[in-house]
């Protein structure tokens, strides 16, 4: 099956020209700006009001489609499409992302059409080359994927994406040393990513040299750890070089980490039918954020709290995000604004505390964790965080 990650997909950016009208390009703008913030409803608010300035601007169109895609509202975004190809039918990416539309809501035959429009309109498009071969390997059409590949790569040889896909194609027809040429490629051009290396690996254990197969599977999980088929390749691996308890901890992983990815897909499955329920973007948030995958947790909290203002929970998880990236002043703003919806949020109040503790801050990082605390007097994580901060602010009072 194919998942919407899989393709390249090419939003929020702007190639054409200004347009001409001062209003429209401010609110064109506007949108641009937002978009990049991931405030998407508030893009689409924008985009509209320089499509009505400007309703002959295709860019508009495409830009505000894309907005729509990104919130899931899929039927608006195929409208916002289809008007871009209208004012401008050699739209390439405008015909490559009506393909994603068609894509992700499981109309693979519809999605043909607009790919190949793609390639018409723009031969060196390798997203849309990508995406129909993509569509080929899950018709069982091999040969016609493997030769949509080998034309791309005559295009761009130097394309991680193809070379990969034309690997798990070679699997699939049973071409073994093909399959091995062409993961190695992808790895020659570029290193890290685990697709090619997990490929690899499998082919090496299935011609039964493990040796090779754990240093290629210990690479692709390096590089993902929270994707579960390289954990299983390389469970099997230690298993038949006879260390059983590595082999059982590596199995008792892979167990956990593809109950993770079945919940994700079953999340994203259900946000086609239920794409304004604030609950179920933060939920996805939260399975993305301890997969450590920031910026999909992200863009799911932004979602939450488009939908609902007073998500205190969403505003914590997202501030946390800007804290590890050390970008304080974003952070403690969406605390607050969690605090604002909910006075009586403790993990509000701890998150605030380890903002002021990475600050230096100690004494304010101590009221924060004592408010954590009052709320929450039965978390010893919250003591732990307060009783931290007063022996730092101790310790700081007697060097004064």
């Amino acid at each position: 099956m194919i998942r919407a990650s899989c393709l390249a997909l090419l939003l929020i950016g702007c190639q054409e020209p200004e347009p001409p009208s001062a209003t429209g390009r401010a609110y064109f703008q506007q949108g641009l700006e937002h978009a990049q913030g991931g405030r998407f409803h508030a893009a689409i608010a924008a985009y509209k009001q320089a499509a009505a300035q400007m309703p002959d601007a295709p860019q508009v169109h495409y830009n505000l489609a894309n907005a729509y895609f990104l919130t899931d509202a899929l039927d608006q975004a195929e409208v916002a499409y289809q008007k871009a190809i209208a004012l401008k039918p050699d739209y390439a990416d405008a015909y490559y992302q009506l393909g994603a539309v068609y894509i992700r809501e499981k109309k693979y035959e519809a999605a043909y059409a607009p790919l190949g429009k793609a390639l018409e309109s723009d031969p060196g498009h390798i997203s849309a080359y990508d995406a129909l071969g993509l569509l080929h390997i899950r018709q069982g059409a091999y040969q016609e994927a493997a030769d949509l590949y080998e034309r791309a790569l005559q295009v761009d040889s130097t394309h991680y994406e193809l070379w990969y896909h034309l690997g798990q194609v070679h699997v699939k027809r049973g071409e073994r040393e093909a399959a091995k040429t062409a993961f190695t490629q992808a790895i020659r051009v570029d290193t890290t990513q685990a697709g090619a290396y997990a490929g690899l690996g499998a082919l090496y254990v299935e011609g039964r040299s493990y040796e090779e197969a754990e240093d290629l599977l210990l690479r692709a999980v390096a590089l993902r750890p929270f994707w579960a088929r390289p954990h299983y390749d390389l469970g099997q691996v230690y298993l038949r070089l006879g260390e059983r308890e590595k082999g059982r901890e590596v199995l008792e992983r892979f167990a956990r980490l593809e109950e993770e990815e079945k919940m994700i897909k079953s999340l994203e499955f259900t946000l086609l039918s239920e794409a304004e329920d604030a609950r179920r973007h933060y939920d996805l948030g939260v399975l993305y954020g301890q997969r450590r995958q920031f910026a999909k947790a992200a863009a799911r909290y932004h979602r939450a709290l488009e939908l609902d203002s007073t998500f205190a929970a969403a505003y914590v998880n997202l501030g946390n995000i800007y804290l590890r990236g050390e970008q304080f002043s974003a952070a403690q703003q969406l605390f607050a604004q969690a605090l604002a919806a909910d006075s009586m949020h403790a993990n509000a109040y701890n998150s605030l505390g380890n903002l002021h503790l990475m600050r230096r801050e100690f004494a304010a990082a101590a009221e924060a964790f004592a408010n954590a605390v009052r709320l929450a007097p039965d978390d010893p994580g919250f003591r732990e965080n307060l009783e931290i901060a007063r022996g730092l602010e101790a310790g700081e009072a007697r060097r004064q």
